[in-house]
């Protein structure tokens, strides 16, 4: 215990203070509202003194806006990695729809991957729906810097299975569809093991979820006639 106790403060002594904060206060405006969270509470979790989040962020929205810069810094590899998959996929396949099927149930498989993902902490994606649902001065910033880049991807596919342009309200309900029916996974973990009866969604049950929901995506995209036979191969 004090092993784990002193390498516990070890590692918060080599962060910065500016690291500390951020690390700290993104949990807590995932959690509870603006206004709930206050600064002195996120300076005692940060082990730094009140004053220095005035003196690196000029104020508690200010630290709340970097949290989100972060976030969209921290998610960048995802982004160009969807980005170029696609761009070279998507050139091979030309106008094959099966060739297309197969690449929306790739796409599909990574992004849960991504979504669920250790190094992807779900209160990033709780504390982007909370700006959602209650927009304030970042909405564009993370809309910008994230939410519309991976729309336009996930788009990509969409306009290519129905023929419709990909800036058409069409295409972007559709898109919004594939989205949220990925992210809802993750968003309700604990849901889905209470009514799935699961301890853990591991490798073996994101196998089972990535089976339901590619053939969900495909069937969105009306490429279900291709549905069976990749879902068998990716499980083999």
């Amino acid at each position: 215990m004090v092993q784990t106790t002193d390498l516990k403060s070890k590692e918060i002594s080599m962060q910065s203070a500016t690291e500390r904060m951020l690390e700290v206060a993104g949990p807590l405006f995932a959690d509870r509202p603006f206004d709930a969270v206050s600064t002195r509470e996120i300076a005692k979790a940060a082990n730094v003194n009140l004053s220095a989040i005035s003196y690196h962020f000029e104020n508690k929205e200010g630290l709340y806006r970097a949290v989100f810069e972060k976030i969209i810094a921290d998610l960048e590899p995802i982004r160009v990695g969807f980005a170029m998959f696609l761009r070279t996929k998507m050139a091979a396949a030309g106008d094959d729809r099966e060739a297309l099927a197969a690449i929306v149930a790739e796409f599909v498989s990574r992004l849960l991957d991504s979504i669920m993902s250790p190094e992807n902490p779900r209160w990033r994606m709780r504390l982007i729906i909370r700006e959602i649902q209650h927009p304030s001065d970042c909405f564009d910033t993370v809309m910008q810097g994230h939410i519309n880049i991976m729309h336009d991807l996930i788009g990509i596919l969409v306009a290519k299975a129905t023929g419709e342009p990909e800036a058409s309200e069409k295409v972007r309900l559709m898109t919004h569809s594939v989205l949220i029916v990925c992210l809802q996974y993750a968003l309700s973990e604990p849901l889905v093991k209470a009514r799935l009866g699961w301890d853990q969604v591991g490798p073996a049950e994101i196998g089972k979820i990535k089976s339901v929901l590619t053939v969900t995506v495909l069937r969105i995209l009306n490429l279900g006639e291709f549905a069976d036979r990749l879902t068998q191969e990716n499980s083999e």
